[in-house]
């Protein structure tokens, strides 16, 4: 029988603060968009903070190789979320780099869909997506027709999923 331990959040001093920040400082901007959406997305979706923590814990340590540097990693995500409950507006402004870093490399949408899996992020899922395909489609525009092809791809995708179901 094995014991899962949750995940708890986890406020640091301000001198932890400092030195979690200085040893995450120059890992490169993979773990740095890393960071930046799973902090977002776990504070996003605050209401059940631990099972957050945990599935960010759990990406993490799929992504980073090291284990050790995966626990400085979380840890440094755990930084970025305190952040975000001591201030509403670095949460708002984090967010918009989220949608940013998403929207110029749309393989880290990946860390979105692996965060925000089930009927219970749905939502938070779908205002994810709709403000990256309008980005999208604004710097995309398509053509009528083109457009027309790509909504009826859309449908049938759609149809496929339920189909699944």
């Amino acid at each position: 029988m094995s014991v899962k331990a949750g995940v708890e959040y986890r406020k640091f001093s301000f001198v932890e603060t400092i030195i979690i920040r200085w040893k995450t400082r120059s890992l490169g901007a993979d773990i740095d968009a890393l960071i930046l959406i799973v902090s977002v997305l776990v504070y996003m979706g605050r209401n059940t903070l631990e099972q957050q923590l945990e599935r960010a814990r759990e990406i993490i340590q799929e992504r980073v190789r090291l284990n050790a540097m995966a626990h400085i990693i979380f840890e440094r995500a755990q930084v970025e979320i305190a952040r975000y409950m001591a201030d509403e507006e670095l949460y708002i402004k984090a967010r918009n780099k989220m949608f940013e870093e998403i929207i110029h490399n749309i393989q880290l949408y990946g860390i979105v869909l692996d965060m925000l899996p089930g009927e219970a992020n749905a939502s938070k899922l779908q205002i994810v997506r709709s403000v990256i395909q309008k980005a999208y489609d604004e710097e995309f525009m398509l053509n009528s027709e083109a457009k027309r092809l790509l909504e009826a791809q859309e449908k049938t995708n759609a149809s496929l999923r339920e189909a699944d179901k």
